[in-house]
């Protein structure tokens, strides 16, 4: 944990944003009470170096670089002498929105880009006021760009006015720039996390070591929720390196001295374990308990309008269920941590999303304080919602615990599989009503799933969708399985996307409507929406593909972003093989637009591992646990499949929304509503393996 004293230490102009009872303020370093700690720390330092502390998880999405950008912008701070640090986990450093400390939900830039560029224009008002007076010169002949105090032809670096800045008072409304006045905001920046990655200095979680640190793997039930009755481990003792084996909560530690030491001790272990409720599950056990659980009464999130009544007056009546299954986030780092519970301190290295959740699990083992904790985030390899979910750190805490020792737990991929924490697996139920000109008149969606949040996760994007439909029915059957289900890039999103954009096309294809217009009419009401949807039309030339056989568009509005893609597809009627050629993407981000290429990115690989959920991932089941355990039997987009991906950024007057997932669930429906008006092929379930493609030619 960076303590005040710490902070102090570093010497310079220190600004803190500060969580106080009255509301988030800006203090100066020695302001902070004793009894409170810094929220969110910027550094400028003497010799003219700005060190940004950010309080959230880089896990490739640019957030080292998006965040301390914004600072630089109003800091008016040159780029080339900005660095970053990961803030510690604590009550004090909780996203000011989401009230933990989190990275998830596109959240991150447009949570804390108000916040940030308060705390740049304070500390650059607070250097030109102490310049002012140093230098005896009125303010309004003083002005401060590219980290230099600027008097007539005279230059001063910012560093030499730290420390009178330190004594001017916080500014309480700093001003903050112009659009017109942006140097950076706007534009793509080098990002500051690729330098050490490319060199190799970059710090993940497989990287970390402790003098004397243990390594251990856990052994796994073969099934889901079995637990050790009876562990054989004489013989995985007798090898040499192995510390020790015991039951934890999640199955068997095998402890010892290498990694290899421990792998060769876990294939001697015998383990008896517990009987399960899907013991000796196929795939086919699970579509047939989740088509049983949409035949059983759930609970009605939302109404409008007389649902059933207008179904049944309706000329066009279309009734569909959709498959969809458990999923895999496929980190390139499967998980991994390692801690070290001493009697009076715990210390924990990981790649954590959730730097909250890792704090209080920390407590809860050790026993310790918060104060006694330090939690150092490490960069993710990957996270996409899994790096969120802490047991691989309660499981390290464990471990360590009882040996009194550091301890670096390791997952295999297979490990990482079969730990489950899947995108939950769902049965879907739409019955759709229209005219004969093809508007909708009602809309009825039933899901059985496993619930997140709640279950509010399980109706996002169908509860607010931005479609005017006059009758709507929304409901939701929560399915208690043993099976671990978490959240997946974009969430409930990534399921209800895919059978409301392709019972729309249905509805057009029947009555013989034009797709693109059917949105634009159902959107009528939305002005912002309408704009991402035509754009996407436009840019691709719909109607008349370029690299493929047929065209299918989808739009979704998610995580505050309206996204329309529109996939250009072809089909080998042989094989079933299908082929994306061309995606074009419009994405609408609200008012800004930070850093250009960071959407791009974002949206770039929504799109590619929207297409490897739409094309070939499935979780398979034999037994009642994973059959498919790694990348040569669980499918995975290669990069020869990936094809040409044009993004298009749009900006309007609304709140910021976020980049990293709403770009995903529109994916899988273009593809397959390509396939419905060049093929004819309506595709319900997911992934459109050719196997299952066929059996639709």
């Amino acid at each position: 944990m960076i303590t005040r004293r710490d902070i102090l230490k570093l010497g310079g102009l220190t600004l803190s944003v500060m969580l106080m009872p009255d509301g988030y303020r800006i203090l100066k370093a020695q302001e902070v009470p004793k009894r409170y700690a810094p929220n969110l720390w910027l550094n400028l330092s003497r010799d003219n170096y700005l060190t940004v502390f950010v309080n959230k998880s880089e896990m490739g999405q640019g957030v080292y670089t998006g965040l301390p950008m914004i600072v630089a912008e109003e800091l008016d701070f040159p780029w080339e002498r900005v660095r970053v640090r990961p803030a510690p986990a604590g009550k004090p450093y909780v996203d000011p929105k989401m009230g933990i400390q989190l990275t998830g939900g596109s959240t991150s830039v447009r949570n804390m880009y108000e916040t940030l560029r308060l705390v740049g224009a304070s500390m650059r008002e607070m250097l030109v006021s102490s310049a002012s007076k140093s230098l005896g010169v009125p303010r309004e002949k003083i002005s401060a760009k590219g980290g230099y105090i600027r008097v007539g032809e005279k230059s001063y670096a910012y560093g030499e006015f730290v420390d009178l800045a330190m004594k001017e008072p916080i500014p309480s409304k700093p001003r903050l720039k112009e659009e017109r006045e942006f140097v950076y905001i706007g534009k793509s920046l080098p990002r500051l996390d690729v330098p050490e990655k490319v060199e190799g200095k970059a710090l993940f979680g497989i990287d970390v070591f402790e003098e004397g640190m243990v390594y251990a793997v856990v052994e796994r039930p073969p099934y889901f929720g079995a637990k050790p009755m009876k562990v054989q481990v004489e013989e995985a003792k007798k090898l040499p390196e192995v510390v020790d084996i015991f039951p934890i909560s999640t199955g068997v530690a095998v402890c010892a001295q290498s990694f290899w030491a421990c792998q060769k001790a876990r294939e001697r272990l015998r383990v008896e374990w517990s009987e399960s409720f899907v013991k000796g599950w196929d795939d086919g056990d699970f579509e047939r308990y989740f088509m049983q659980k949409l035949r059983e009464k759930g609970d009605v999130v939302k109404v409008l309008g007389s649902p059933q009544r207008s179904f049944e007056e309706s000329p066009i009546k279309i009734e569909e269920v959709y498959i969809q299954p458990y999923l895999y986030h496929a980190t390139m780092e499967p998980m991994t941590c390692l801690a070290w519970v001493k009697k009076d301190e715990c210390v924990v290295y990981a790649p954590t999303q959730s730097q909250t959740w890792t704090l209080e699990v920390a407590k809860r083992i050790s026993g310790l304080p918060e104060s006694r904790i330090k939690v150092i985030t490490t960069y993710l390899g990957g996270g996409f919602g899994r790096k969120a979910n802490v047991e691989f750190v309660a499981e390290a805490l464990e471990i360590s615990k009882r040996l009194g020792k550091p301890v670096k737990l390791i997952y295999t991929r297979e490990d990482d599989i079969k730990s489950g924490y899947f995108r939950p697996y769902s049965a879907t139920l739409l019955r759709v009503g229209a005219d004969k000109e093809g508007n909708l008149k009602t809309l009825s969606f039933k899901i059985a799933v496993q619930p997140l949040l709640g279950g509010r996760a399980s109706v996002e994007g169908v509860e607010n969708i931005p479609y005017s439909i006059p009758n709507l029915y929304v409901e939701r059957v929560d399915v208690e399985l043993p099976v671990s289900s978490w959240f997946w890039r974009s969430v409930g999103s990534t399921h209800n996307a895919f059978s409301v954009e392709t019972i729309i096309d249905r509805v057009a294809h029947a009555s013989k409507k034009d797709p693109v217009e059917l949105r634009l009419s159902l959107l009528r009401e939305n002005p912002v929406a309408r704009r991402v949807v035509q754009t996407a039309a436009e840019r691709a030339g719909w109607g008349k593909p370029k690299m493929g056989e047929a065209m299918g568009i989808a739009y979704h509005f998610s995580f505050g972003s309206h996204v329309c893609h529109v996939a250009e597809v072809s089909l080998d009627k042989k094989t079933g093989q299908i082929k994306v050629h061309r995606v074009v993407t419009v994405i609408d981000v609200g008012p800004v637009v930070v850093h250009p290429d960071l959407i791009r990115s974002q949206v770039e690989g929504s799109v590619a591992m929207g297409l490897s959920m739409a094309l070939k991932e499935q979780v398979k089941f034999k037994g009642g646990g994973v059959e498919n355990t790694n990348f040569h039997t669980y499918g995975l987009l290669t990069a020869d499949e990936m094809p040409q991906v044009e993004v298009h950024i749009l900006t309007s007057k609304r709140p910021m929304g976020g980049v990293g997932e709403p770009a995903l669930p529109p994916t899988a429906p273009a593809v397959a509503n390509a396939l419905l008006w060049g093929y004819g092929i309506k595709v319900n379930r997911l992934p459109m393996t050719p196997e299952y493609i066929k059996t639709l030619l």
